[in-house]
């Protein structure tokens, strides 16, 4: 396992840039490995038990090599043999180092996991991509009404409680963090706790069906409303995530984009419908199966109007790579942004194509007035670097883009699941 422990690791991270000869029509198939989020809270939970708890088809991105680091500090175990990984031993330290918080969001699943094998959590505010603020208080406020006290103490937060009980918890907005934490936690408390207003991703049902495989009795996963009644303990399981629908999207959006025809294997069409529905207006073929996705695209692309929201509508997750498509598309769209308050870092990069994107508050109005130009972009966090590549694969010459080390928190090697499908893409120091 590798992970940047060192400033001299992260010198070398930042003198790496991806170049993109654009021009190439994608054409091709590949296999969609697991979802990094789906797979993050799943080992998360392996905390919750002595025994073994295996993930499969974990793929191999910076955040779950940040997620392993973070499950040895604690004290248990991580082992990775090939795309598997198996997590044992209950932690036995409650306190999660500011360096690994720093690193990924998804460290705070350590609330939900410490919190309900221990009995207690302190831990610096969680880092991650600088989309917006993404506050706790849905967390706490369920964890409160649980029976735990949380409070901060010298800019970290602490949460303990003797024993967790069951409530009816009405989350305010349906977090997936928050609905994740609160799972973990329920499945250990004494009685029955009800989600209302939950989450409702395909994710969520991921961990849901791992936790159940563990012992726990959990109903209405993918529903608005989940019950949770609590067990004494849990046990070691396998389990595997659903497939990764951001990394579809994105070789979609890619697709949409460039031009060509890509088949796209091990995903459910379910996982995707918003995104289908969306691409296939901008002027995109997609049709499915059982088996495969299959994208087509002649690169004619048309303006649109889109929001983001929770799923089952169109992901925030796929939103940078959208804007990447309508650069490119005839007439002016507009793309509102309703999950993250500063999630358009990357809409100044693209205009560096030569695009025309202008943002106020929580919308981006989109148009190219004259055909786009090769560029110097840089990536300021996972999903819009994803999306710098991809709009440079419509322009002939030669772009660049910084920063990589935030797309490789997602993509596994992006540039070469590009070169697959016949891209002119590769990493350089």
């Amino acid at each position: 396992m590798e992970f940047l422990s060192d400033a001299s690791d992260m010198t070398m991270c930042d003198k790496q840039k991806i170049v993109v000869r654009g021009g190439k029509p994608l054409v091709g198939s590949l296999q969609i490995h697991g979802a990094k989020n789906a797979v993050l809270p799943m080992l998360a939970a392996g905390l919750l038990t002595e025994d073994g708890v295996s993930v499969s088809d974990c793929p191999h991105i910076s955040d779950i090599d940040a997620m392993l680091a973070l499950v040895g500090e604690l004290g248990a175990k991580a082992e990775r043999k090939g795309r598997n990984v198996i997590v044992y031993g209950r932690a036995t330290r409650t306190c999660v180092s500011g360096q690994l918080a720093s690193v990924m969001r998804s460290s705070m699943f350590m609330l939900g996991a410490l919190l309900a094998s221990l009995g207690e959590v302190k831990m610096p505010l969680p880092g991650g991509c600088d989309i917006g603020a993404r506050p706790l208080d849905i967390h706490l406020d369920g964890l409160r009404k649980m029976g735990a006290i949380c409070e901060f103490e010298d800019g970290e937060l602490r949460c303990y409680a003797k024993a967790l009980h069951g409530a009816d918890i009405v989350m305010r907005y349906p977090s997936v963090g928050a609905t994740e934490n609160l799972l973990m936690c329920a499945s250990l408390a004494t009685g029955r706790t009800t989600l209302v207003n939950c989450a409702r991703e395909p994710e969520i049902i991921s961990l849901a069906r791992c936790l159940r495989a563990m012992g726990a009795n959990i109903t209405g996963e993918g529903t608005s409303v989940m019950t949770v009644e609590g067990v004494r303990k849990l046990h070691g399981a396998s389990a595997s995530p659903c497939a990764d629908r951001i990394v579809a999207g994105t070789v979609m959006a890619a697709v949409a984009l460039a031009g060509g025809d890509v088949s796209m294997y091990g995903i459910s069409p379910n996982l995707l419908s918003s995104v289908t529905d969306v691409f296939q207006a901008a002027g995109a073929s997609v049709t499915c199966d059982s088996a495969c996705m299959r994208v087509r695209s002649d690169a004619d692309l048309r303006a649109l109007s889109v929001s983001t929201a929770p799923f089952p509508l169109f992901p925030t997750d796929m939103q940078p790579q959208l804007m990447a498509c309508l650069c490119y598309a005839k007439g002016v769209s507009f793309v509102r942004e309703t999950v993250f308050e500063n999630r358009f870092a990357h809409a100044e990069e693209l205009s560096r194509l030569g695009a025309r994107v202008v943002t106020g508050g929580d919308v981006a109005c989109i148009s190219s007035p004259e055909p786009l130009h090769p560029a110097v972009m840089s990536a300021k966090d996972l999903r819009g670097g994803a999306a710098l590549v991809i709009s440079a694969l419509g322009i002939d010459g030669e772009s660049e883009i910084l920063n990589p080390h935030f797309i490789d928190r997602g993509y596994e090697d992006l540039p070469k699941l590009l070169r697959s499908l016949g891209a002119d893409v590769t990493r350089q120091i």
